[in-house]
């Protein structure tokens, strides 16, 4: 049987990538390490969200003559990059480097409707983050049958955002640019499998990544240095990802996946930010309650059921349903959707026996987040600000290319 088509259509066509709960665009994968001998691999993906929904605050914003509370689009199209090489350099060693960009936002949020005034921009929030992820995999076979790796990972991450509007109360015209800072994880599994069958199965760790970052923060366009400058501890989370094929019969190939995420454990809470609110909840206790500036209330779980068909030896096509469970956070500008089911479709292409050219489409529904009820003032919290959320949807594209050697 001829099973190395098996093998990378596993991957599914659309490069790794998906609106998944929390910051995660990537579900981090190591794939292309498990492929057998020496591969090379690059892949790019973009997607397109229609993601809004109606403001809070309706009543206040009806006596000044607003009559449009829609959001309008809060997540602007992003694009993502991934590359990977496989080296086994002797039959029971193997090494891998892995490059994706594993947390990423890009929200804008201008609400500036018509008052009696004239257009007014009432609120605004932007949020954006970026990460670039290297992973170095390090794997010996015992047996043709057993792998077991371990690893490092480098990963870079900053980002900023800027809150301003009625939705984020004293906390109104708040500014935080983190600067970057890199930090080190590290990586290990075990897999079995039967390349005979294209019968593979996987379970890998990855370790929380500690950054220290610096942030700057202001609120008006003035420093704050309310308290002494330190960094701000931002841990992402801790994941195990479970991954499986098998063969069907020569032509077709089931795969699966599945992933937990530790975003229960995830926070982000600037110095500054934080000893201001601890005083304001000090002298309001029974109006402001204490919370972070961006924290997830569950962990993630995600799934992932697809098949693959060979038409001839190539072409194949590939199909599969995604779904995601979300972070339990309620519905605010920063957080408009919780979880998503997905359906992707893809093609493959062969120009020659160890070379492959692979592209594909991927449709999201995004679930609604929870609505909040507002009735406790929560000063700033991102989760308090939405009044309804709309039937969001997204769509990505993605192209991967892939070589043997």
């Amino acid at each position: 049987m001829n099973i190395q088509w098996l093998g990378t259509a596993s991957l599914g066509m659309l490069p790794v990538f998906c609106m998944a709960a929390g910051l995660e665009k990537s579900d981090q994968s190591i794939h292309a390490f498990l492929e057998g001998g020496n591969y090379l691999e690059l892949s790019y993906a973009q997607l397109h969200a229609n993601v809004s929904g109606q403001v809070s605050h309706q009543e206040e914003l009806q006596k000044i003559g607003v009559q449009d509370f829609s959001t309008g689009d809060l997540i602007q199209p992003y694009s993502m990059l991934n590359a990977a090489i496989k080296i086994q350099y002797q039959p029971k060693l193997s090494l891998a480097f892995i490059y994706d960009q594993p947390y990423a936002a890009n929200l804008k949020y201008d609400y500036s409707p018509h008052t009696t005034l004239g257009k007014q921009s009432l609120e605004s929030a932007q949020f954006d983050v970026n990460s670039h992820n290297l992973s170095s995999i390090f794997g010996y076979q015992p047996t043709p049958n057993w792998n077991i790796y371990s690893g490092f990972a480098i990963q870079d991450f900053k980002g900023y955002l800027n809150l301003n509007g009625l939705s984020y109360s004293v906390m109104s015209g708040y500014e935080a640019q983190f600067k970057p800072d890199t930090a080190l994880g590290w990586i290990t599994g075990l897999s079995y499998q039967r390349p005979e069958y294209a019968l593979q199965a996987a379970i890998t760790y990855r370790s929380e990544i500690k950054h220290q970052s610096h942030i700057n923060e202001s609120i008006q366009g003035q420093t704050l240095l309310y308290t002494p400058e330190q960094s701000t501890t931002i841990k992402t989370p801790q994941s195990i990802n479970i991954d499986f094929r098998s063969a069907l019969n020569k032509n077709n190939l089931l795969y699966s996946s599945l992933r937990w995420v530790n975003w229960k454990n995830f926070e982000i809470q600037p110095t500054q930010f934080d000893a201001i609110l601890n005083t304001v909840v000090e002298q309001y206790p029974d109006l402001v309650q204490h919370f972070n500036l961006i924290d997830y209330q569950d962990d993630q779980w995600s799934a992932k059921l697809g098949i693959a068909h060979r038409f001839t030896e190539q072409w194949v096509m590939s199909t599969d349903a995604s779904w995601d469970s979300g972070t339990g956070n309620p519905a605010g500008t920063l957080n408009p959707s919780d979880g998503y089911y997905a359906f992707a479709l893809g093609v493959m292409y062969y120009p020659r026996p160890k070379s492959f050219i692979a592209t594909g489409v991927k449709y999201f529904k995004l679930q609604k987040a929870d609505v909040m009820n507002q009735s406790t003032l929560i000063t700033g919290n991102q989760n308090t600000n939405l009044n309804t959320v709309n039937n969001n949807d997204a769509i990505a594209y993605g192209l991967r290319i892939g070589h043997f050697f």
